[in-house]
């Protein structure tokens, strides 16, 4: 048979292969559901858990892609942090050498056929008969398995037949030449096909054909596993600043992995050879680079283990966004929290900050006709991380030794900050609100709005006004103009649903987003208060007065705030 016919049934062999493991790695994750996602979420937060949870995943979807790809959806999504993401990675890495495993100890023990057939037939049953169930899912996951090793055959067998007539050449002068080369076969094969599994396959039959080196083979596999950072950079396209620093870690981690196992091959290899001896799991080409690969990835996690930490402050430091430039706190200071006055005043000064934000959000959803989109970062985005920060610094200042009247002030400043943030929410309700409701087709409707929102600004104005020194001032004037404004149109809008006259989808729009707004004002209005006496108390206290504690009292601010 010619080299052209061999290359021909090694091309099927590998599209056998690549299919059976797209079919498995989709069918295994449909069959888990949600439980992956779960793991992901709940089982993460220390070191070992997240690198044991990074492996088992990898064990049972087959595809370190896959989970380095959802790793970077999880944190893109916030539900993963960096350090519990690097982890998942790092585990994920460790994870993938199951296949190589699976391919060592079955592909080429087996006879292939004999169980690879049987696997696609059952796995046809179940998905005929599941029809868009779990079964279903398991057939195909089934079925991936058959064709997977049915793939496995075909390189093993194609690659045994050329043995020596096209074995490759043993490039060991220069050095670094030889290593440049077959590094880079494992890094092309894993990034055209997108898996380093199917890579991993092609090395350990090519070796076990005698078509390659042991040496040279195992140069492959590690630039399979570098390959896979191709996957997860591709991830992180227009993704958020967290996903990109968890694609980074995920490149460093497979450069420190690989430059380390290329400069101590050859020592690697004797280590491999020891360890397989001592376990008596065989002698073959293929169970070596199984075992050289799992050593290789447990070696880097074991070598990135100890500046993970420092990684993790500087990737923390790399990538931000303007958003997150505008929510880093510009007042507190852990250095001050022994001293609780400037530590309170710090805190009044970044809630001060949080209210700001949540008036110019507020102003933005007064815009006619449509809100708008001011360059730069949402001022609502940035408000909910800097409440973050607040709320961790008011812990950490919670557990100090606090004078009487600092313990009473700083639950009324946790509450205001509460209160922002649950403001900031209802915004995003009322723009929600707003896109749904639809063009209003009535004018007297029409004008009834323009003449809320207006009298809505000029509350607003009035709220932005709230300084410590005139909080009381503005404590007491009844919202008229809001409420007879708010009245108005309540009533005009029934009115023109009654007789047909406003779309009953549009007229409960109408009315739901007046109620919100006038309710989103009137939170805003006590907040603000809130925080000015909290102010006013401070400056109070810095002058060398008492603290008016009773005005700290919830109960009364709150009833005051009615």
């Amino acid at each position: 048979m010619s080299l052209f016919m061999h290359a021909g049934i090694v091309l099927g062999g590998i599209g056998l292969l690549l299919v059976g493991m797209a079919m498995m790695t989709d069918g295994l994750k449909l069959a888990a559901g949600n439980a992956l996602r779960n793991i992901l979420a709940l089982w993460t937060n220390t070191h070992w858990r997240g690198v044991t949870a990074g492996f088992f995943i990898t064990g049972l979807v087959q595809s370190s892609s896959a989970v380095t790809v959802a790793t970077i959806g999880f944190a893109n999504a916030g539900l993963l942090n960096l350090s519990q993401s690097i982890w998942v990675i790092y585990g994920s890495n460790v994870g993938t050498t199951m296949t190589a495993w699976i391919v060592a100890l079955i592909g080429f023990k087996l006879n292939v056929q004999s169980f690879a057939l049987p696997m696609v037939g059952v796995g046809m049953i179940l998905r005929l008969t599941g029809e868009k169930t779990a079964r279903a899912y398991v057939g195909q996951a089934v079925i991936g398995f058959g064709l997977l090793f049915l793939g496995i055959g075909v390189l093993a067998d194609t690659f045994a037949n050329l043995g020596d007539q096209a074995a490759l050449p043993v490039i060991r002068e220069p050095w670094l030449w030889s290593v440049l080369v077959y590094i880079g076969v494992g890094f092309i094969l894993t990034s055209l096909m997108q898996s380093s599994s199917a890579a991993l396959v092609i090395a350990l039959s090519a070796a076990q054909g005698g078509v390659i080196p042991l040496e040279n083979a195992a140069l492959v596999v590690i630039g399979a596993n570098l390959g896979t950072t191709t996957t997860a950079l591709l991830a992180v396209w227009g993704a958020t600043s967290t996903a990109k620093r968890v694609a980074v870690s995920h490149v460093v981690f497979n450069l420190v992995t690989a430059s380390v196992a290329a400069l101590i091959l050859t020592p690697l290899l004797t280590l491999v050879e020891a360890i397989r001896t001592l376990l008596d799991i065989g002698q073959s080409p293929a169970i070596t680079l199984a075992l050289f690969h799992t050593v290789f990835n447990v070696l880097g996690v074991i070598l990135i283990w100890p500046i993970s930490g420092y990684m993790v402050k500087f990737l923390a430091k790399r990538f931000q966004t303007q958003e997150e430039l505008e929510s880093r706190p510009r007042y507190l200071d852990k250095n001050v929290l022994a001293l609780p006055h400037i530590a309170a005043q710090a805190l009044t000064k970044e809630v001060g900050r949080i209210r700001e934000m949540t008036l110019a959000t507020i102003r933005l959803a007064l815009a006619e006709p449509h809100p708008i989109r001011a360059k730069g970062p949402s001022p609502r985005a940035v408000a909910q991380r800097l409440t973050n920060s607040v709320g961790a610094y008011s812990a950490d200042l919670s557990q100090t030794a606090l004078p009487p009247e600092i313990s009473q002030m700083l639950p009324n400043l946790i509450r205001a900050t509460q209160q922002f943030t649950t403001i900031l929410q209802s915004i995003k309700e009322l723009a929600s609100i707003r896109t749904t409701t639809g063009t209003i087709d009535n004018e007297p409707v029409t004008a009834a709005l323009r003449e809320f929102r207006l009298a809505a600004g000029r509350r607003l104005d009035e709220i932005a006004a709230t300084e410590p020194t005139n909080a009381e001032a503005t404590a007491d004037p009844a919202p008229v103009g809001l409420d007879a404004s708010y009245a108005a149109l309540k009533e005009c809008a029934l009115s023109a649903g009654a007789v047909g006259q406003l779309n009953l989808v549009t007229m409960d729009g109408v009315l739901n987003y007046s109620a919100l707004l006038r309710r989103i004002l009137k939170q805003t209005r006590k907040a603000s208060r809130r925080l000015a006496k909290v102010q006013g108390a401070l400056a109070l206290d810095a002058a060398g007065n008492v603290l008016p504690t009773d005005e700290m009292n919830e109960t009364t601010d709150v009833k005051a705030a009615a």
